[in-house]
């Protein structure tokens, strides 16, 4: 029963009842091969196990981020969501994870500790809404994972990194635009000016104006034509860093 959930005990199997509606697909995978392995917490599957864990569980971890993002911004619609995830699945290359896949080759039992963690958590919490602007139950596990396994301990620079990726600021941006402004001229102009941007500059730019002042500066310095300039001051510190 569903007030038994959160009593769940370390040694105990979790199965795919136990968890609510709205549960991560990544955490359903999770439970689904762990449902099948003993319940011994020493024990070591073979390898395609250990491997299909960790890939798991990383995108478990990107999905998370997605929902951070989701959540700061308010978006609600499980289509750009996944969208979110597919994005950061691009992004984060063998390299962020090479230090996560190294622990597991020294102690694979550990991918299974760590899948173990999540489907406890997940299976004892109530329906989780990455969409909420509270803080979630998992906002304490994801963020404990990531400091002692990735070994990124502040998340919220990795939130700003993530963040500055053109993709992922126009989901944002066309979010707050379809959801904050009503149907009109200058609403159209900004998506479009978004849609015809090559650099990435454009993006960068009215995120700036969006996360510093609001949307209404964004539409000011629209109709007033003020971004252009600004947006050609931006591309020459941005060539400067780059060394061009």
């Amino acid at each position: 029963p569903s007030s038994m959930r959160g009593n769940v005990m370390p040694g105990e199997k979790i199965t795919l009842d136990q968890f609510p509606d709205g549960t991560s697909p990544y955490t359903l995978a999770i439970a689904k091969y762990l449902e099948n392995l003993p319940a011994d917490p020493d024990y070591l599957p073979e390898r395609g196990t250990i491997h299909a864990l960790m890939n798991l569980v990383q995108g478990r971890m990107l999905e998370y981020l997605a929902d951070r993002i989701c959540r700061e911004f308010d978006i609600r619609d499980s289509v750009l969501r996944k969208r979110i995830v597919t994005v950061l699945l691009g992004i984060f290359s063998d390299e962020f994870f090479a230090l996560f896949r190294g622990k597991i080759d020294l102690s694979p039992v550990l991918v299974v500790q760590i899948a173990r963690r999540i489907v406890r958590k997940e299976s004892g919490e109530q329906r989780f809404n990455p969409s909420s602007p509270t803080k979630q139950p998992s906002d304490r596990l994801y963020p404990a994972i990531f400091r002692k396994y990735f070994e990124y301990g502040d998340l919220d620079a990795l939130l700003v990194m993530i963040e500055s990726d053109l993709e992922i600021q126009k989901i944002i941006l066309g979010r707050l635009l379809m959801t904050r402004m009503e149907e009109s001229q200058v609403r159209r102009d900004i998506l479009q000016l978004l849609e015809a941007d090559q650099e990435g500059v454009t993006p960068s730019l009215f995120m700036g104006y969006i996360k510093s002042e609001g949307i209404r500066t964004l539409v000011k310095k629209v109709q007033s034509g003020a971004w252009e300039s600004e947006m050609e001051s931006l591309k020459t510190r941005l060539h400067h860093m780059r060394g061009n």
